[in-house]
């Protein structure tokens, strides 16, 4: 009985295979009979006589155009004042960009102005000293709420 149990549980796992996809960036035409095929109905992609060579060329044309574009690097998550956030995320979306394309370009214009430079980093520093305090706040809060559990 075991074996019957064991070669139906074999049966049930073996799946169907999937069919291999075609290459979704090179549109291939099929060929159609003279009498049907009409300027209206040609379409502008066709397969080229070598098919490997498509995909290199295009790989390489991307390559490319990619090298003219500057190189971007994932930075660490961003954390915010939660209005402030709100506000920036709304003046964002309303304008089509991201967050971080914003703060490249607000650096890359206020980077050219001195004086503006002097004035973001004493606001910076000011910020980063509160949330030191905000940091040692909390550990101090669960430190002594921790401890008074002890007791």
């Amino acid at each position: 009985m075991s074996d019957n149990v064991l070669n139906q549980l074999r049966n049930r796992r073996n799946r169907p295979t999937v069919e291999q996809r075609q290459d979704a960036l090179v549109k291939k035409v099929k060929p159609q009979p003279e009498e049907q095929n009409s300027p209206q109905e040609a379409s502008p992609v066709t397969e080229p006589a070598n098919p490997t060579a498509a995909p290199a060329d295009t790989i390489a044309e991307l390559q490319s155009e990619l090298e003219k574009y500057p190189e971007t690097r994932r930075h660490s998550a961003i954390v915010l004042e939660k209005d402030l956030d709100q506000e920036l995320t709304r003046f964002c979306k309303d304008r089509g960009i991201t967050v971080e394309v914003f703060l490249e370009a607000a650096w890359t214009i206020a980077s050219a102005d001195n004086a503006l430079v002097e004035k973001i980093t004493t606001e910076a520093k000011r910020r980063y000293d509160q949330r030191k305090r905000v940091g040692q706040i909390k550990r101090l809060i669960t430190m002594l709420s921790n401890s008074s559990k002890k007791t």
